[in-house]
Parts: structure tokens; sequence; C-alpha cells
């Protein structure tokens, strides 16, 4: 049978993978900076050895983490976080406007107008069934989200 909170659950898991991501680009320093998008900037600025591309990858991964905590808590897994309800959508929302980039990408891909990256469109596929996971787990859930 069909439990509701393994929407939110799904959602919180891939949240933690993404920050999991975030911490091996770390890791893996500059290289790992240009293959996932994060610009020339920080990436010239890892190879330099540089404190800030780790700090706003820690900050990022942190947030994202924090958003699968959400995720495990609207599920009923840990304690009830405080704003549960509001901010299950809000992430959700986020997720999902990341995510709306897809359709640009696949037209993109179709018409041959710009070249997009297999990953983008993954990046983008991944968001989308986040915030999917998000604000349906939340409708499915809302009596115990929202008491």
């Amino acid at each position: 049978m069909f439990n509701p909170a393994h929407l939110l659950n799904l959602g919180g898991t891939i949240c933690f993978l993404v920050a999991i991501l975030h911490v091996a680009i770390i890791i893996a320093g500059p290289a790992a900076y240009r293959y996932f998008g994060a610009g020339e900037d920080l990436s010239s600025m890892a190879e330099r050895n540089s404190s800030i591309p780790a700090l706003v990858t820690a900050f990022i991964a942190t947030v994202i983490a924090t958003f699968g905590l959400y995720a495990f808590s609207g599920a009923g897994e840990i304690h009830r976080l405080p704003f549960l309800g509001p901010v299950l959508l809000l992430i959700g929302t986020i997720f999902g406007l990341r995510g709306l980039a897809l359709p640009l990408q696949l037209y993109f891909v179709m018409t041959g107008s710009r070249r997009v990256q297999p990953r983008e469109i993954a990046f983008s596929l991944v968001s989308l069934l986040t915030g999917f996971c998000f604000l349906y787990g939340t409708k499915l859930n809302w009596d115990f989200i929202f008491n």
C-alpha cells in the first residue's frame, strides 16, 4: 500500500544526496566546480586556494540538507520543525521553479539553437522531481503537516 509520506522521504533523500554532492565538489576542487557549473569566478578562486568557493558551497550544502530535514519532518520521521507547512511549500516551489528550466532546455536541444549539456537536463529533472515530491507530498500529508 502506498504511504503518502514516501514522497517527502524521497524528496528529503534527494536533498541529502545533493548536499553530499556539494561536499564532494569542495573536496574534488576546481575541476568539479567547473563541471557542475559553478562559474569561472568560483573555479578560478578555487584554483588559487581561496576559501570563498568552499564556504559558499558548504553554505549551499547546509541549506539543501536543511531542506531534507524539513521533508523528513513533514513525513513524520523526525520531530516537527518550525513553520513546517509553509516551509515545505516554499522549498517545493523553489525546486519546482528551478525544474521549469527543463522545457526551455529541451526546446534548445530540439531546435539546436543553443548547446545544452546532458547534465543540465539531469539537474532540471532532479529539481522537478524534488519539487513534485515536496509539493505533492505536502498535499497528501496536509492534515498531519498543518495540524
